[in-house]
């Protein structure tokens, strides 16, 4: 039930769903004041989330931020978290990868592993079985590992479980894995730099001790364009839903217990 509601929900508690909610409350008032507030509510919501500058201020106090590669030679296996790395609603007639906008967290468990910082790369994540979902085509494991295969990891080196939906069963269900066929506690936690901090939760509260190594940035160095302060933008408004519905995840998460 929790894993329903924190799908379905979350939405409404992002900027996407305020200023629809904004827009759906204009549209159907009959009251002019009113009509104007919300429409200046929408317009605000969206200046706002749409700032380049803010939302890179919020993006580098939230992400975790690069990290070294680790030098301890006992640790054996990075965990990448699957979500977005490839494109699995696109057919294709031959078995090319397609990667996603998260490809990163699998381009940076492949740096690990060509300079010898892993001897395994475990792949935690499965498909989301709720109704309303688009169909998947291809298996986010499946194109993950060719892609990892054409740049040269051998398949034996490439682990799944594919059991878990969410960040909380990513740790709990991963930490069974090392646990019972690996014999250890301890991982390199692969995953984006926005999600990170939910994920050492999560893995911490397992019992698993993880270096974390993040990808997928949404921070870049701090500007001062008059552009980014006066013009709202697209992808700022992408960043700051992606950010907030994580920053609320994490409460939620914190709340259930489960970091």
């Amino acid at each position: 039930m929790f894993y329903f509601f924190s799908k379905t929900l979350s939405y409404l508690i992002t900027p996407a769903g305020w200023l629809v909610a904004a827009l759906v409350f204009a549209l159907f008032t009959k009251k002019t004041a009113r009509r104007r507030v919300a429409l200046g509510v929408a317009l605000g919501i969206f200046w706002l989330f749409g700032n380049t500058f803010l939302v890179n201020e919020l993006a580098l106090a939230w992400e975790y931020p690069p990290a070294p590669v680790p030098a301890d030679s006992s640790v054996r296996f990075a965990v990448v978290l699957t979500g977005g790395m490839t494109n699995g609603e696109t057919a294709v007639p031959d078995s090319r990868f397609l990667l996603g906008r998260e490809a990163d967290r699998a381009g940076q468990a492949l740096y690990l592993y060509k300079q010898g910082a892993v001897k395994y790369i475990l792949i935690s994540g499965g498909n989301d079985d709720l109704p309303f979902n688009r169909n998947v085509i291809s298996d986010e494991n499946e194109v993950t590992t060719r892609f990892l295969r054409t740049a040269g990891v051998p398949v034996g080196d490439v682990l799944y479980e594919n059991r878990s939906r969410n960040t909380h069963e990513n740790a709990v269900f991963t930490a069974r894995f090392l646990r019972e066929r690996a014999n250890t506690n301890r991982c390199v936690l692969v995953t984006s730099a926005w999600h990170m901090r939910r994920a050492v939760g999560c893995f911490q509260k397992a019992g698993i001790i993880v270096t974390p190594f993040p990808g997928s940035f949404r921070s870049h160095p701090r500007t001062f364009v008059p552009g980014e302060w006066l013009l709202p933008n697209a992808q700022a408004f992408f960043d700051a839903h992606t950010l907030v519905k994580e920053i609320i995840g994490y409460a939620v998460y914190w709340v259930a217990g489960y970091v």
